[in-house]
């Protein structure tokens, strides 16, 4: 069977590639697969996907890299939660209290109370701290008398209320916002981008140039079903990816997690568009491929990635229906 044809088991690029003295053996292999079941990350499985070629292989670009990405955003913490989260039941009790009064007179008066009691229970007398104004405010605000403060606070960030303040700013001349905190939110799905530049020698490497940017076009595209007055797609195929030396994989590439394909953009001919003589196939076809990975990394996945031999990540891969081994000499 003519290399590249359609039935094909394997493409790669250039014909030369595996014992290729200027890639030395290093290449990428892409299997195309299918999502066979699982509702999240924890439990998707993978199988083969069906049709020919299945396999493309490719010279591994400049500038490989690995990321290993966690999200940390800054998040608000309202009042009452922070307070609560904290410990401090006993100052959103007191608020409670204040704030229940059915009048501000009333309010105010509780809230007078609320800090007496405080500077009190903190066993410094108002008595004894009436001949130093400054110690006692700060000492009365330490121990307690600073829930008149949150009062404001909390009031001026409340719904509708803290949109109000926000305008009033510079009349009031105050602004209250809510507390904030670095908060995790998990790993994050990681992208990939990857350009090849394929300079066909022959007619043979303008046939598996053509073969390879089909097989890419054509599988990161989902097949619609025949409707009439909904769209339903099946779902379009994804990618294991992998760096191989030879026959091995390679250990010292990070490993990656099955991808789908979000974008396949192709340039032809170079700077000047040329084409062979004859066929009149271009001389150059530049192709460059988006993914995004469909599985989480977690620290788990990434020790066995460390250890010798494993495969990434974790336990997934043992869920390939077939098991995908590096394509060899057995070259169709």
């Amino acid at each position: 069977m003519a290399y590249g044809s359609p039935g094909a088991s394997h493409l790669r690029f250039p014909e030369d590639l595996t014992w290729n003295a200027d890639y030395a053996g290093n290449y990428m292999m892409f299997t195309a697969m299918k999502v066979s079941g699982g509702v999240d990350t924890r439990t998707l499985k993978f199988a083969a996907a069906e049709g020919t070629p299945g396999v493309v292989c490719l010279p591994i670009p400049q500038g490989l890299s690995a990321a290993y990405q966690n999200n940390w955003d800054q998040s608000e913490v309202a009042g009452p939660v922070a307070a609560m989260a904290s410990g401090g039941a006993g100052i959103m009790k007191t608020i409670a209290d204040v704030t229940s009064n059915p009048t501000l007179s009333g309010m105010v008066g509780a809230a007078s109370d609320a800090a007496g009691s405080a500077i009190s229970s903190a066993g410094g007398a108002i008595s004894r701290m009436a001949s130093d104004i400054p110690g006692t405010a700060g000492k009365a605000n330490a121990a307690g008398a600073g829930v008149v403060n949150e009062m404001m606070g909390m009031a001026a960030t409340a719904p509708g209320i803290g949109e109000i303040v926000s305008a009033a700013q510079f009349s009031l001349g105050f602004r209250a916002l809510q507390q904030t905190m670095t908060s995790y939110s998990g790993p994050g799905f990681r992208s990939f981008q990857w350009s090849f530049s394929m300079k066909p020698l022959t007619s043979v490497e303008s046939a598996a140039a053509l073969g390879i940017c089909n097989y890419f076009k054509t599988r990161s595209m989902p097949a619609q079903s025949d409707m009439q007055f909904t769209r339903v797609y099946n779902l379009p195929d994804c990618f294991k990816v992998q760096f191989f030396t030879g026959n091995e994989e390679s250990p010292w590439i990070s490993k990656v997690g099955h991808c789908v394909c979000t974008d396949v953009s192709i340039g032809y001919g170079g700077e000047k568009f040329t084409t062979f003589a004859g066929t009149h196939a271009p001389t150059q076809i530049d192709l460059s491929l988006s993914f995004k990975e469909l599985e989480l990394l977690n620290r788990q996945a990434v020790a066995n990635e460390m250890s010798e031999g494993s495969t990434w990540p974790g336990s997934t891969y043992q869920k390939t229906s077939k098991k995908i081994e590096a394509p060899g000499g057995n070259w169709t």
